[in-house]
């Protein structure tokens, strides 16, 4: 595995929620654009022209084209654990479907748009469960978990997804953060932040929208490399690291009362957090 890959990666994690931004809001109100009724006003009577027949038909077939990749992307995944994050995979995925094994042609990113389909599928699935949760909690106070609980277990949750594939996920990390995918690895893990911070309830506008995000960012990388070498039961000593960080990230959603504190706690983290996954990659005492 490239240890600078890994570095490289865990640095990224700093500036995601810069790229990303409050993204909530701007889905709001492509939702209620979306929404608009059309006028019914019986004097147009206009017949659709070739230029929007034509649209439609490029989107038909681009939409079937989606469908077509999305189905060979989730045939492949289970071909992951004896061909790895490849073309290979995708070439069996698609077989199994009754196509020809060239049409892994279709992913010229290879092993990369593997990589990033499992990602977006984890996320959604996630997202989805965090949606039911928030729910019950609402019908059942009792079952409202506190912020920092309910993170942890949501980063946890998610993390879990990721031990089907274990044995291979330090290539699919390789993978995920080769410059090429840079732009997806960093709107996969953004999403993945946003999602958790949004369904703990964080409302936040301000500066702290970004810090909450870029720190939680940190800790689900770390976390997720240290599991690449835990052997303890159930990756137990894996969520006892996280949990340790987590409390940092507590600590960042309660100092708002002094600028020097809170600039404090988010160098505290970040070190901690680079520190410990530097010493798992056996990178620290090399680095200057």
């Amino acid at each position: 595995m490239n240890r600078v890959t890994h570095f490289t990666e865990l640095l990224n994690c700093f500036h995601i929620a810069l790229r990303a931004g409050p993204r909530r809001g701007m889905r709001t109100t492509s939702l209620v654009l979306s929404q608009e009724q059309p006028s019914h006003d019986n004097t147009s009577t206009e017949s659709p022209d070739a230029e929007d027949v034509e649209s439609f038909a490029t989107g038909s077939a681009e939409d079937a084209e989606d469908e077509l990749r999305n189905s060979i992307l989730d045939a492949a995944l289970p071909f992951v654990h004896s061909y790895g994050w490849s073309q290979d995979a995708l070439a069996q995925g698609a077989e199994s479907l009754g196509y020809s094994g060239m049409a892994h042609g279709m992913f010229p990113g290879g092993g990369v748009d593997l990589v990033n389909h499992f990602y977006t599928l984890c996320n959604h699935k996630l997202q989805l469960s965090l949606e039911e949760q928030v729910k019950e909690a609402q019908g059942n106070p009792e079952l409202k978990k506190g912020t920092t609980a309910f993170i942890a277990s949501a980063v946890e949750e998610r993390l879990r997804m990721n031990i089907e594939y274990i044995d291979s996920w330090h290539r699919a990390l390789a993978l995920h953060a080769s410059p090429l995918n840079v732009q997806n690895s960093l709107h996969n893990l953004g999403t993945l932040v946003d999602h958790v911070w949004y369904y703990a309830g964080d409302r936040t506008t301000d500066f702290n929208w970004y810090t909450k995000r870029g720190i939680l960012a940190a800790v689900y990388k770390s976390t997720e490399i240290y599991m690449l070498q835990d052997k303890s039961e159930d990756f137990q000593d894996s969520w006892a690291f996280m949990n340790r960080r987590l409390s940092d990230v507590h600590s960042v959603g309660k100092c708002a009362q002094s600028s020097q504190k809170f600039m404090g706690i988010v160098r505290d983290v970040s070190v901690a957090g680079l520190s410990t996954a530097l010493n798992i990659l056996g990178m620290n005492g090399r680095v200057r």
